[in-house]
């Protein structure tokens, strides 16, 4: 039942008097809020510690390299190219599975397989081969000279998913010498949404998939994101922290269409003047104001951080909702007084105009993870719904025009469209053909509306963790987790377990 919060807005009448308008002394860095929000990185996840009595030894995390095709529907097409992938193998044994994660859209790092996983400690208990898998063009896993927009006609779902077949037919055959080794493939987020996707186009590869948080059903207006993220507001910041957050974003664009734009100029440490007669501008600021809150409070993964954002913009005491949202913005993302925050979408859109490797916005994905976004899935954060708090300046052609402006004029509101279709009728959407896989979401994250909530057949399975956020279930079990996150662990090992082996391969006859 979706939480509504009566709400009445009252004018709130700011004093601008001799503010002028202009251009924010240089600054030597600015940050770019919009790339995090690409990649979703906001901040460090914390590690987490294992139980006293499941201590597990520091992994042995080995980079190695795999060679694939280059573009696998395409036969006239024979080059290759040498994709990354991490291993660890401390407790392997002959007739053990073998467990791959998925990157999906970040860079792979050796955390992603450590003994800090969930993952590793299943191939410790099932004597098993752990592997991370890097997504290409992302990372190090460069599949062409640059990233132009020709050669990011490589990246999707189906290149991937193909390149991870012929990875495990590689380990199978070659690397373990086990041709009919049993495979599970996992990953979190887009991560997830491959693992899932992969036991649909090929069962007999990958015997069994987790999808942590997984993204599974293309949209483009992905309105309900917001939504969600307000009910978890409420339910864990505090309703009063809604009404103010409501309140400063519909006073902001108040001020923006009063001509007032000189006053969040100076109340918010952005870098740009905004032009209240660009109406991209305009958009790109409230995507980057209402992006920077709901990004700082769930990248961590961690409910507290939005008890911890409530606390600083209830307890301002005189300010207005206005002046409340302005100071947590600028403590939280521009405390550094040699740094701003981007304002102007045309900084942005250069940047992801650079189709160099080493440019940051590749560095990090952002570049590439806008480009599936525009050209596969969508789930583009609008404020179209009106049960979220972000007012109603940030709309579905804000998206369009910047896929437009960075990969170019072929991309419409109908390519993407079509795309969003095509990737929905490739592998089911919110009701995939799925078996033997287990979807696991948080209850309190805003992700879990485009994935799967419910349990589809008696193989393929969903859990809903209350008062958790995305993907808490694939780090290793912890004396920190809560009692519900602790018993959804232990009962997904012991049903991935039992889809890989009904048998135990190693029990004594």
């Amino acid at each position: 039942m979706r939480t509504l919060v009566l709400i009445a807005l009252v004018l709130v009448t700011v004093v601008a008097a001799g503010v002028h308008r202009q251009v924010k002394p240089n600054k030597k860095n600015q940050r770019d809020i919009f790339l995090q929000l690409l990649t979703r990185s906001a901040a460090p996840e914390q590690p987490r510690k294992p139980t006293a009595s499941n201590t597990p030894d520091k992994a042995v995390v080995v980079e190695n390299f795999f060679t694939t095709q280059v573009d696998h529907f395409n036969l006239q097409n024979t080059e290759q190219w040498t994709l990354r992938y991490f291993s660890v193998t401390d407790y392997y044994k002959p007739g053990g599975p073998i467990l791959i994660f998925l990157a999906g859209y970040r860079p792979l790092y050796p955390q992603m397989i450590d003994e800090q996983t969930l993952l590793y400690e299943m191939g410790r208990e099932m004597n098993g081969a752990v592997y991370g898998f890097e997504t290409r063009f992302y990372g190090n896993s460069r599949i062409t000279e640059d990233v132009s927009t020709e050669n990011l006609r490589l990246l999707n779902a189906d290149q991937v998913l193909a390149d991870l077949a012929e990875f495990v037919t590689y380990l199978r055959n070659e690397v373990l010498e086990d041709p009919t080794a049993r495979v599970l493939v996992a990953g979190a987020e887009y991560g997830g949404g491959l693992a899932a996707w992969f036991r649909i186009r090929y069962p007999h590869l990958g015997n069994v998939a987790w999808a942590s948080s997984g993204y599974m059903n293309a949209i483009m207006n992905f309105e309900a994101f917001s939504e969600a993220w307000g009910e978890t507001l409420i339910n864990h910041g505090s309703p009063q922290c809604y009404n103010e957050i409501f309140v400063a974003f519909h006073v902001m664009q108040n001020l923006i269409d009063l001509g007032r734009a000189d006053v969040l100029f100076e109340k918010l440490n952005i870098c740009h003047e905004i032009d209240p007669e660009n109406e991209f501008q305009v958009q790109y600021l409230f995507f980057t104001l209402m992006g920077s809150i709901e990004l700082f409070t769930i990248a961590r993964k961690n409910l507290d951080d939005f008890a911890s954002v409530c606390e600083d913009i209830t307890s301002a005491d005189g300010d207005t909702a206005v002046d409340a949202f302005a100071n947590w913005f600028n403590n939280r993302w521009g405390d550094d007084d040699d740094e701003c925050l981007v304002s102007d979408p045309e900084v942005t859109v250069e940047k992801l105009q650079n189709i160099e490797w080493d440019s940051l916005s590749n560095l990090i994905g952002g570049r590439q993870a806008l480009y599936q976004e525009c050209s596969e899935f969508g789930w583009f954060f609008t404020t179209d719904s009106p049960f979220q708090p972000f007012g109603d300046r940030v709309n579905i052609e804000f998206f369009i025009e910047m896929c437009r402006r960075v990969f170019g004029e072929w991309i419409t509101g109908e390519t993407i469209g079509r795309a969003v279709d095509r990737a929905n009728n490739r592998f089911g959407g919110a009701n995939p053909g799925s078996s033997f896989t287990h979807f696991v979401n948080g209850g309190a994250d805003p992700w879990r509306t485009i994935s799967i909530t419910r349990n589809l057949t008696l193989d393929a399975t969903s859990v809903v963790i209350p008062n958790q956020l995305g993907s808490a279930d694939v780090y290793a079990t912890s004396e920190d987790d809560a009692p519900e996150l602790l018993e959804a662990k232990r009962n997904l090992k012991a049903k991935l377990a039992g889809y890989l082996f009904p048998i135990d391969p190693f029990e004594n006859p």
